[in-house]
C-alpha cells in the first residue's frame, strides 16, 4: 500500500516536471517569435526607406551597355 502511494507520488511528481518543461519550451518558442515579429515591425520601415534610396541612385544612372573590350574579357573566361 505504501509502495503504491509513493509510486503515485513519484509519478506525479515526473507528470508535473514533464509539463513544466513542455510548457517552458512552448513559452521560449512564443517569446522568440513574438521578439522576431517585433524586430521585423522596426526594421521592416528602415529596410523600405533603403531600398528606396537604392532604387533612386540606381534610376539616375543610365545603365551602360558592355564595352566590346569588356565582353572580349568575359567571352575568354569561359
Amino acid at each position: 500500500m505504501i509502495g503504491g502511494i509513493l509510486k503515485l507520488i513519484g509519478g506525479l511528481v515526473v507528470g508535473v516536471i514533464a509539463v513544466g518543461l513542455a510548457i517552458g519550451v512552448l513559452g521560449m518558442v512564443f517569446g522568440l517569435g513574438v521578439a522576431l515579429l517585433a524586430l521585423t515591425v522596426k526594421l521592416l520601415p528602415l529596410l523600405l526607406i533603403g531600398w528606396v534610396v537604392v532604387k533612386l541612385v540606381q534610376g539616375g544612372e543610365r545603365r551602360r551597355a558592355l564595352s566590346s573590350a569588356d565582353q572580349r574579357w568575359l567571352d575568354g573566361r569561359r
